[in-house]
C-alpha cells in the first residue's frame, strides 16, 4: 500500500511541475525593444547633450562662472569623456539598434524612418569631428572590435556628406515616426528634410576655406530646401515637469547653485550694440547688465544673472534655427557662392529671426539693424567681422554653434582668461582618458595626424 502512495504523489508532483514560461519574461525588462523607443531616446539624448552642455557657453564666452572657475580657465575635467560616452553610447548606438529593427521590419514608412536615422547619425559624427579631430568612424560600433581605428576627419566629412545626401534624397511624403514618438517635429517629413537640408549648408560652410569648390556645390544645393522661419526650427520640444524638462533647467534651477553669470565679452559686445536680446538673455544688476569677469571667479551677487527665459523648463531646445541658416547663407553670398540673395538681406534675416525668436518684433529689429555698427552696409568688405560678429550673438542658446562661430570666424575677439593669452582659448577638445587604456594604438596615431592632443590644436577646417 506505501508503494502506491509513492507512486501516486511522486506522479502528482510531476503533473504539478508545468511550469508557465510567461512568469519567466521580466514585464519591465522587455528582450526587445522596439526602434520607436531607440530612437525616441537617441533623440532625447543627443539634444540633452547639446543643449545641457556649459562647457560650451563658456568657450564661447557667453557665461562666466563664480565660485569654481576651472572651466573658464580651460581646464577639461571629465568634459572629454562625457562628450564621448554620451555621443557614442546613449545615441549612435540607439540609432543602429533602430536601424536594424526597421529594415528587419519592413514597415511601409521604414524609407523614411531610416533617412530621419541617417541624418541623426550624420549630425552625431559631425559633432564628434567637429568637437576632437579624427575619431572613429568606419570601425565606430562594432561590438566585435573593441579597438576600431580613427579616420581622417576631412575623409569623415566627405562621407557624412554623401550619407546626407542620400538621406535627403530619401525623405518622402508621408509618414516618418508617429508624432508620439517624434519629439522634434510630431512626423512631419517636410520638416525633417528642411532640417537636413539646412545641416548639410553648415557642414558645407565649414568647408568654404580649406575646399571652397566643394563648400559652393553643397551649399548651393542645400539651399533651396531650408529651414526658413522660427517655426521650423529643428529643437527639441522640453515639457515644464521632471524628468522630460530642459537640462539648462536642471543646471540653473533644480540644482541650487548659482555657478553662472554673464560674461563681460558677451555683455560689453551687446551693451555696445544696444542689442535688445540683452532683456531676453540675462538679468538687470543695479539697473544695468554687468557680466564678470571671464574665467575668474566672480561673486554671483555682483553680476547680472541668466535670464529667466533659460530657466524655464519647457524652453525649446534648438539645434539649428532660422537665423543660423541666414548667417550661412549670407557668408555664402559674402563669399561669392551661386545661392540666391544677397549677403545683406541673408545677414538682415539672421538678425531679425534671432531677436524675433527670443520675443523682440519686427520694429526691434529694423531698429537695431539701422545702426552702423551693425547694419552690414558699413562692413566695408570686411564681411566676416559683421557676420562673425552677429551670428555669435545669435548662437547665444545654440552654444556649440556659438564656440563654432569664433573658431571659423576669429570674431568676435574673445578676453583672454587671467593669466592667460588668447592664444590659450580651446579650438578643440581633448580625447577621452579612457581611450589612452582602452584603444591607445589608435588613439596614439589619431593624435600624431592632428598634430597633438592640444586644446589649441586646430582641426581641419580651421585654417585661417
Amino acid at each position: 500500500m506505501k508503494k502506491y502512495i509513492v507512486l501516486f504523489s511522486a506522479f502528482f508532483a510531476l503533473a504539478s511541475c508545468e511550469v508557465d514560461e510567461s512568469l519567466n519574461i521580466d514585464q519591465k525588462s522587455p528582450t526587445s525593444v522596439p526602434a520607436s523607443g531607440l530612437f525616441t531616446n537617441a533623440a532625447r539624448n543627443f539634444f540633452d547633450q547639446m543643449n545641457g552642455s556649459h562647457h560650451y557657453r563658456l568657450y564661447a564666452q557667453y557665461w562666466a562662472q563664480t565660485t569654481y572657475p576651472e572651466t573658464s580657465q580651460y581646464i577639461m575635467t571629465g568634459l572629454q569623456d562625457n562628450i564621448w560616452s554620451s555621443l557614442y553610447s546613449g545615441v549612435l548606438q540607439d540609432l543602429k539598434g533602430a536601424r536594424e529593427i526597421i529594415a528587419i521590419e519592413g514597415a511601409a514608412n521604414s524609407k523614411n524612418q531610416l533617412a530621419i536615422i541617417e541624418m541623426l547619425e550624420v549630425y552625431a559624427f559631425s559633432v564628434l569631428v567637429d568637437t576632437y579631430g579624427n575619431v572613429p568612424y568606419s570601425e565606430a560600433l562594432d561590438p566585435l572590435n573593441p579597438s576600431p581605428k580613427y579616420d581622417d576627419a576631412a575623409e569623415i566629412y566627405t562621407d557624412i556628406l554623401s550619407r546626407l545626401d542620400g538621406a535627403i534624397s530619401n525623405m518622402g511624403a508621408g509618414a516618418g515616426f508617429e508624432a508620439s514618438q517624434d519629439p522634434i517635429y510630431g512626423g512631419d517629413m517636410n520638416l525633417w528634410k528642411k532640417a537636413a537640408n539646412s545641416l548639410k549648408l553648415r557642414l558645407a560652410m565649414r568647408l568654404a576655406d580649406i575646399n571652397p569648390a566643394v563648400a559652393q556645390q553643397k551649399a548651393t544645393e542645400a539651399a533651396t530646401g531650408v529651414i526658413t522661419s522660427n517655426a521650423e526650427n529643428f529643437g527639441i520640444n522640453y515639457l515644464s515637469s521632471a524628468p522630460n524638462t530642459n537640462p539648462l533647467w536642471v543646471t540653473l534651477v533644480q540644482s541650487g547653485r548659482n555657478d553662472y553669470v554673464a560674461a563681460n565679452t558677451m555683455v560689453d559686445a551687446m551693451n555696445s550694440l544696444n542689442d535688445p536680446r540683452l532683456d531676453y538673455y540675462f538679468e538687470l544688476k543695479d539697473g544695468a547688465y554687468k557680466g564678470g569677469i571671464y574665467g575668474d571667479a566672480n561673486a554671483a551677487s555682483g553680476f547680472s544673472a541668466v535670464s529667466d527665459e533659460l530657466k524655464n523648463p519647457a524652453l525649446k531646445g534648438n539645434l539649428i534655427t532660422a537665423s543660423e541658416v541666414s548667417f550661412l547663407l549670407a557668408e555664402a553670398a559674402a563669399r561669392g557662392f551661386n545661392v540666391t540673395g544677397s549677403a545683406e538681406t541673408h545677414y538682415s534675416n539672421g538678425v531679425t529671426t534671432s531677436i524675433e525668436n527670443w520675443g523682440g518684433t519686427e520694429s526691434d529689429a529694423t531698429t537695431y539693424l539701422a545702426q552702423s555698427s551693425v547694419a552690414y552696409n558699413t562692413a566695408a568688405g570686411d564681411w566676416k567681422t559683421k557676420i562673425g560678429t552677429q551670428k555669435w550673438i545669435a548662437m547665444y542658446n545654440n552654444n556649440f554653434e556659438g564656440w563654432t562661430t569664433y573658431r571659423l570666424f576669429d570674431y568676435p575677439v574673445l578676453n583672454a582668461a587671467p593669466g592667460m593669452s588668447i592664444q590659450d582659448i580651446p579650438t578643440r577638445i581633448l580625447y577621452p582618458i579612457s581611450e589612452a587604456t582602452l584603444n591607445g594604438p589608435a588613439l596614439n596615431s589619431a593624435i600624431s595626424a592632428i598634430g597633438g592632443n592640444n586644446k589649441t590644436t586646430k582641426l581641419f577646417w580651421d585654417k585661417f
